[in-house]
């Protein structure tokens, strides 16, 4: 093709057609341009495939992610209920006279237990600290996940302040207190008999174990009522009360922001 046109062009000077020589100069440098501004077209037709196609695979990575941590927080969510309610039953019995029921030890042993949980931010904030995130055409979803993933972190400090500050102390107070001496022998005895014999012979087999197969007292037993007297153990479960309500407050929190995420994420992909 280029010796095609300065076959032409060598023809025309030959002639001596000057006139007919510029404007097929001129022609030519238009046609160049044209062909320019097309390559330039193309590449940037290839370049913005590329980028949606780079986006489309961030967003699902991303939806992944809050997918995942919605079904976890809904489960962290129960976690903490459940313990709440167990403090509140605690709590409840030191109003009432009554001699409590064998099935509060249940109660007892369940709050003295804590997850600390943190949602799936690995798309987020790889998006945001490479810079990726340019990559989203909407400005309004761009903001939107630079805020869910701050604000999911602040949450997450509010979490370990609690556990901190109210769990600590309770739990530290309740196994001061009570390390194991609510269990009656009626209850190890009915466990034992509720365990298939294989299962026994294999946990006995262990050498570490410290309750042996038969035994004849429950060590340090304490009396439930007088137990569900004591200040110090009310103030230990109002701590745990406190920890174990907030921090189910606070997932449900999170678990609100992520389902706004998801939402906005599921309205973006139904646009494109």
């Amino acid at each position: 093709m280029i010796k095609f046109f300065r076959k032409i062009r060598y023809d025309l000077m030959e002639k001596n057609k000057t006139g007919k020589y510029l404007k097929y100069a001129i022609g030519e440098i238009i046609l160049v341009v044209i062909g320019i501004l097309i390559a330039l077209q193309v590449n940037e037709w290839n370049n913005q495939r590329n980028n949606d196609k780079a986006e489309k695979i961030v967003l699902e990575q991303l939806k992944n992610d809050l997918l995942k941590s919605q079904i976890e927080l809904k489960e962290i969510k129960a976690y903490y209920y459940e313990r709440t309610k167990a403090c509140a039953i605690v709590l409840r019995t030191f109003w009432k006279t009554a001699t409590p029921d064998d099935s509060i030890a249940n109660y007892l042993n369940l709050p003295i237990s804590i997850k600390i949980y943190s949602p799936i931010l690995g798309t987020a904030r790889s998006l945001i600290n490479s810079g990726s995130i340019e990559l989203l055409r909407s400005s309004e979803l761009k903001n939107e996940i630079v805020s869910y993933v701050e604000k999911v972190d602040d949450k997450l400090i509010h979490v370990i302040r609690h556990e901190e500050s109210y769990f600590r102390k309770g739990r530290g107070a309740v196994l001061e207190i009570i390390p194991n001496t609510f269990r009656t022998k009626a209850y190890y005895n009915k466990r034992l008999e509720e365990t298939p014999a294989e299962a026994l012979k294999e946990y006995f087999a262990n050498d570490f174990v410290q309750m042996p197969r038969d035994f004849d007292t429950v060590p340090f037993q304490s009396d439930l009522n007088e137990l569900l007297k004591s200040e110090k153990i009310y103030i230990a479960y109002t701590n745990l009360n406190i920890t174990h309500y907030q921090l189910y407050k606070t997932y449900d929190e999170i678990l609100f922001l992520t389902d706004e995420l998801l939402d906005r994420l599921n309205t973006t992909v139904l646009k494109e």
